[in-house]
């Protein structure tokens, strides 16, 4: 299924979408997206105890209505290495509410990529904010790590999983494929999971004003990204 998707990179945000001839109308999806990362890395910057996934589904939640959601927490084993794609296969595998072959396998054909690749280069990118604000390849006391991945079920239906950490390490080039020692990682790692579908109703009316408030931003913050070949079972 994963070789019939288009996937955009949006911010830290990774978008499966249909195959399609006219992504216009994923424009939608793409547009609101990326507002509400902008919204939430501006609270977070401005209140730094702030939850960024607060911020951000408080933004989405004005357009999208979360028919479903789940979270989880859990600690990093004190005697096992871990990657940042295991983080998320964990979360996938005890808590996602659909999509969960696809968000797998789009994630683990994005850890043998390169790190020079455009697309993971701009996800690493938004990955992470230090709470310094350092640069993401310099040491720093602790950083969030987040990771979003949406998959368009239509262009107003979607599912949604979201994993955070925090580490005092800097991102490799290819975030996805590096290994945490169980001291690298800093509480607990979080995951939060949803369905919505969006409302005519709350987003036509915003439509315009939206796309116009991310216009100059989309060229620097979104990307398509062609996936290698399929990983054999």
């Amino acid at each position: 299924m994963t070789d019939d998707c288009l996937i955009l990179v949006v911010g830290a945000s990774i978008l499966v979408l249909p195959e399609t001839d006219q992504m216009e109308v994923y424009d939608d999806l793409i547009d609101s997206t990326l507002l509400a990362q902008l919204v939430a890395n501006k609270r977070i910057e401005k209140f730094p105890g702030v939850s960024w996934y607060d911020a951000y589904v408080g933004v989405l939640d004005d357009f999208w209505l979360r028919h479903q959601k789940s979270s989880q927490t859990w600690k990093v084993s004190d005697e096992t290495e871990e990657t940042s794609l295991g983080f998320f296969t964990a979360a996938l595998s005890q808590g996602a509410l659909g999509q969960t072959r696809t968000m797998t396998n789009v994630l683990a054909r994005m850890a043998k990529m390169s790190g020079e690749e455009p697309a993971i280069q701009l996800l690493r990118s938004y990955m992470t904010v230090s709470d310094a604000g350092q640069s993401i390849t310099a040491p720093a006391s602790s950083r969030d790590v987040r990771l979003l991945v949406t998959c368009a079920n239509s262009p107003s239906s979607i599912t949604t999983s979201y994993v955070q950490f925090k580490t005092r390490e800097a991102l490799t080039s290819n975030p996805l494929q590096q290994v945490f020692q169980p001291a690298d990682v800093r509480g607990v790692v979080q995951a939060n999971h949803a369905r919505a579908n969006l409302s005519e109703t709350l987003y036509g009316p915003a439509r315009r004003a939206i796309a116009l408030k991310v216009r100059d931003r989309r060229a620097s913050s979104v990307a398509t990204l062609t996936l290698p070949a399929e990983i054999e079972p």
